[in-house]
């Protein structure tokens, strides 16, 4: 009797589990992932005849890696620049009595360059342009006009290169889409002797961003503090700090502290090292800002290399004369360039012998005068802040809370 009662038992574990094995096949098993930051929970149920609706995953640009830049191809030959990225116009704002007895010299290569592309150029009078007047009225002082002006004209391109009046092109065989980086819609440069975030000289997209950036970097000048202050350059730095990382409210308390505490160029140096520091090595912030490295934009200051230039190299910041010589200035040109030459190629184009170098004779100028601008940095910048400024003590223990 033991013993069938026995097979009774197994007879009825058999029969379930072929009934179960006929029911719920491996195919016809649907599993639903739930993820989690650390964990995945698993729902096995049956498929109904009606299918599975697919789980739409949407990533936010702000939270993933952009993946890598669409680069657009070098100008090769003096060849045409295509517009891959829509129209492209060059901004150029000046005052008349500045640019009378100063950049002849930056213009005339501008001018030489643009007769090979076909870029369209907007020379910006600050004082008389009747855009700027109605729009950036409220602005007096002329740098943070200047950023306003270029707001205003934001919306005439898809991307606009704004420079300088004393930025002039040293090798016209580059294209301005070259630095263009089409994740982010404003595009900034470093300062090589001070690591300054360069304020003269962008790239910006046609963007409400963008536009709103420009915007309130000329409202600054209405609430920038009254002591050496670093002008629209200094208010770059911390305004980049609370654009692109708002949430780093004690950073921006102790930066912000420095640059008021800042009596000259030595104090102020240390609101630069701190603005430098918090943005740590992160140099592009998706849909936002991009930050090129020193050199790597497509303008440097021509001093470091005595105005010499290899390949890479597009246009040189400085250039405050109107005339090739004058006090001293070693130009890359033997003379002032005639535009009438200028055309197709190389046309207009006459260097002086040795000017044009290998980037291997640049980089290695460019690494002496590196060690040289580092040795010489102000004692007063040398700070570092999260050991001389508080971190947590007045903020704890609210200080991730924006996070």
């Amino acid at each position: 009797m033991k013993h069938i009662q026995i097979l009774l038992v197994v007879i009825v574990v058999l029969v379930t589990a072929l009934f179960f094995y006929s029911k719920y096949t491996f195919d016809d098993v649907g599993v639903t992932y739930s993820p989690d930051f650390h964990q995945a929970v698993h729902e096995i149920h049956p498929v109904m005849k009606t299918s599975v609706p697919k789980i739409k995953v949407i990533k936010d640009p702000t939270l993933f890696h952009p993946g890598p830049r669409t680069k657009y191809p070098p100008r090769q030959n003096m060849g045409e620049c295509p517009p891959l990225y829509g129209r492209v116009l060059i901004f150029v704002a000046f005052v008349k009595s500045s640019m009378e007895t100063h950049y002849k010299v930056a213009q005339e290569s501008l001018q030489c360059y643009l007769k090979g592309t076909n870029y369209t150029v907007v020379m910006v009078d600050l004082d008389n342009d009747e855009r700027v007047k109605a729009e950036c009225g409220k602005n007096k002082q002329l740098f943070f006009k200047k950023h306003c002006a270029a707001a205003a004209y934001l919306r005439d391109a898809d991307w606009m290169l704004v420079l300088d009046a004393d930025t002039g092109i040293a090798n016209p065989n580059h294209c301005v889409e070259e630095w263009i980086d089409n994740r982010v819609d404003i595009i900034f440069y470093e300062r090589f002797f001070n690591w300054e975030i360069a304020s003269g000289n962008y790239i910006v997209r046609n963007t409400m961003f963008a536009k709103n950036f420009l915007q309130k970097w000329g409202d600054w000048e209405f609430t920038q503090p009254s002591n050496w202050n670093g002008a629209d350059n200094g208010v770059l730095q911390i305004h980049i700090l609370k654009t692109v990382i708002p949430y780093a409210t004690q950073e921006i308390k102790n930066c912000d502290k420095y640059w008021h505490n800042s009596t000259g160029y030595d104090t102020y140096m240390a609101y630069v090292t701190c603005c430098k520091l918090a943005l740590g090595a992160t140099r592009l912030w998706p849909g936002k800002v991009r930050i090129y490295r020193r050199a790597h934009g497509w303008v440097r200051d021509g001093f470091l290399t005595t105005d010499r230039f290899c390949d890479r190299d597009f246009m040189f910041h400085g250039w405050k004369n109107n005339e090739v010589g004058a006090k001293g200035w070693e130009s890359p040109f033997p003379k002032n360039i005639n535009v009438t030459l200028c055309g197709k190629g190389m046309d207009g184009w006459v260097y002086r012998p040795f000017k044009n170098t290998t980037c291997d004779r640049i980089r290695e100028s460019l690494g002496n005068f590196e060690r040289s601008s580092g040795r010489s940095y102000p004692k007063e910048g040398r700070v570092i802040p999260h050991l001389a400024e508080p971190d947590v003590g007045e903020c704890f223990p609210t200080c991730d809370d924006d996070i």
